[in-house]
Order: structure tokens, then C-alpha cells, then sequence
């Protein structure tokens, strides 16, 4: 992957001239001082500079990440639509699934100012600014692919109806409203991992519980950890601080809505089988025998019922349906909505 010089240092050109031209702009390795007066103009030429640096980097992410934009703003549609509720992300990986050239211009801006300020040349930028979106980019696709994918999830199983939870004052969980959905954060107790949410499926004329943990604190739900004091809790609303992380899907047939399951109990280092688990991997983490065994290792944990699957997120994924030693299931799926189908029917 190579960033064309000649756009981006055109445009950077540009630029210093504006900041020289206007010598109330104090900027050097120690300080940054912008005048309101002056920052709209700063602001629209180091944007500049950030889109001419995307637009000319020939990552092949960058197609893939505009299907993936697409796909999922038709699954938040068709999820209000269905449901009257939205979708929270974080700030970041929203910004990347709305408008990934502004997603990805956000994660060159830090290295951008180190050039500003000349504490990088501009040779080192080049090579770092190409380095962030190679890295950066690809975890910011699979972790809006998880998003999608979940979204696409609920949705083929044909809500009609959903229910947050909370805990009583028995220290239960029960259903309660819900208005957004905020994978990953949506309720918080210091020992019980319950579902975020339980949506009614016409599919199978029963009632789904599911949670998107992160895959890392997964992998420690029956080790001896240790558990959150109050003063960490503060501000927090979800699972686990980490906002952005690779992510798990669980999901539960349930029996009776008045009784929701708690997946995890960390006082007890006790765990109540999902159905189903299902984690997300590209064709290289196949390859990676330390992925391979996390995996089987949180499979072993959580000992789903009907056993474990492994989402393939890359595009044009061809390979037929195979399974791994460990309970687990690999489907390829890439941005094919269709083939997220075989994930249903193996709960219906």
C-alpha cells in the first residue's frame, strides 16, 4: 500500500502558508494556540490535508468499507422500522460506518498534528499516517462488520417486539423498557452478566435473548478476576470500559420472559450456556492458531448448547461452511446478508 505524495503535500503546502500568513496562530512541540477568529479557516485546510492523504491511499479496504456504510444504514433503517429504536456506537466507529472517508480521516488526525507542530517530518508522516490506516482501519471495519452483522442477526429473525433489562430490588433481572440499543452497554451490575435486550422473533414465535460481550472479558468469566469496586463504575454504563474491542454475540431461546438468564455470575465464577455463540474472524485469523484456540477456549467456557460459529468478515468470501476441531462451526460470510441466514436457522 503507497500514499501518492503529491495531493496531500499540495495541500499541506497550503496549509503553512495559511498559518504564516497569520501570525496570531502559535503553534510549535509545546503549544497550540488557534484564535476563534482563525480556526475555521485552519481547520478547513488541515481537513484537507487529512482527505487528500485518504482519497490517495490505496488500502483495498477502502471499497469494502463503503458496502459496509451502506449495508448498515439499511439494517439501522429496517431495525426502526421494525422496532421504533435506534442504534448508539461509539464516536469513532460511528463516524467510520456513516462516512468511512471521514472515519478514516479521524484516525490521522493526532499524527497530522505532530507534523504541524514539527515534531515528526514530513517523510515520518507519510509513513505513519499509511501505517495508522492500514491497522487502524481494519479493526475499525471489523468491529462496524460485528455491529452490522448483529443488526442483520436480530433482523432475520423478524422482531416484532423488544425489552431492555434491569435488576429488581431482589437483585433479579427483569425486562424493562429499552429505546436504543448500545451493544456492549446497555446495563451494568458488578457480577451478573445478563442479556442487553429480548426481542420477539415471528420466525420462531418465541422470544430471543442477546448480548455482545467483548470476546477478552468472555474468555475470564469463570476465572478468578477482579470485580469492579463502585468508584470504577462511576460513568459507566455497559460490561466493560473498553468502548471499542472485538466483540462476541450470545444468543438464548427464553422460555419464559419473566425470567430472563443470566449468562455469567463472577461471584459464583459460574456460567448459564447460551444456545448459540458466535465470533467474528477474517480469513487470516483461520490461520492463526492462538485465534483459533481463544476461541475454543471461550466455547469451552460458555459451553453453548447447540455449539459455537465462526463469522468469516471478509468480502467475496467463496469457501462453503466448514467445521473446526472444538464445537465450532466457520461460515463465510462476508457483507452477504443471505448467507447470515444459516446463523437463524441453526435456532429455529
Amino acid at each position: 500500500m503507497t500514499v501518492n505524495n503529491s495531493p496531500w503535500k499540495s495541500e499541506y503546502g497550503v496549509l503553512k502558508d495559511y498559518v504564516a500568513q497569520n501570525p496570531e496562530i502559535r503553534i510549535n512541540r509545546q503549544v497550540v494556540y488557534i484564535p476563534g477568529d482563525l480556526r475555521g479557516g485552519f481547520y478547513e485546510y488541515f481537513d484537507r490535508v487529512r482527505r487528500a492523504v485518504v482519497r490517495s491511499w490505496d488500502g483495498p479496504l477502502c471499497s469494502a468499507a463503503r458496502s459496509l456504510a451502506k449495508n448498515y444504514a439499511e439494517s439501522v433503517k429496517q431495525l426502526s422500522e421494525a422496532l421504533n429504536i435506534g442504534v448508539e456506537l461509539p464516536k469513532d466507529l460511528s463516524s467510520f460506518l456513516h462516512d468511512p472517508e471521514e472515519g478514516m480521516m479521524r484516525l490521522i488526525y493526532n499524527r497530522l498534528f505532530e507534523l504541524v507542530q514539527e515534531k515528526i517530518s514530513e517523510d515520518d508522516f507519510e509513513r505513519m499516517a499509511e501505517d495508522d490506516l492500514a491497522a487502524n482501519a481494519a479493526e475499525m471495519f471489523r468491529t462496524g462488520y460485528e455491529a452490522w452483522a448483529a443488526l442483520t442477526l436480530v433482523l432475520l429473525f423478524e422482531p416484532d417486539e423488544i425489552f431492555g433489562l434491569a435488576i429488581n430490588e431482589k437483585n433479579e433481572p427483569r425486562v424493562a423498557g429499552i429505546d436504543m440499543i448500545a451493544f456492549g452497554r446497555q446495563f451494568h451490575h458488578p457480577a451478573k452478566r445478563i442479556p442487553e435486550f429480548i426481542f420477539h422473533s415471528r420466525k420462531s414465535d418465541g422470544y430471543i435473548a442477546f448480548k455482545m460481550p467483548l470476546a477478552k472479558e468472555a474468555s475470564a468469566y469463570i476465572l478468578p478476576v477482579e470485580l469492579p469496586t463502585q468508584r470504577m463504575l462511576r460513568n459507566r454504563n455497559g460490561d466493560s470500559s473498553a468502548a471499542i474491542g472485538r466483540r462476541m454475540v450470545f444468543l438464548s431461546v427464553v422460555p419464559d420472559i419473566e425470567k430472563p438468564p443470566i449468562f455469567a455470575n463472577l461471584n459464583e465464577r459460574s456460567t448459564n450456556s447460551p444456545d448459540l455463540t458466535i465470533e467474528f474472524a477474517s480469513g487470516h485469523d483461520l490461520l492463526d492458531a492462538a485465534v483459533i484456540r481463544q476461541a475454543q477456549n471461550r466455547v469451552e467456557i460458555m459451553k453453548p448448547r447447540l455449539g459455537g460459529i465462526m463469522v468469516i468478515i471478509d468480502p467475496g468470501s467463496k469457501s462453503e461452511p466448514f467445521s473446526t476441531d472444538g464445537n465450532i462451526d466457520v461460515f463465510p460470510v462476508g457483507l452477504d446478508r443471505s448467507k447470515l441466514q444459516q446463523v437463524v436457522n441453526k435456532m429455529i
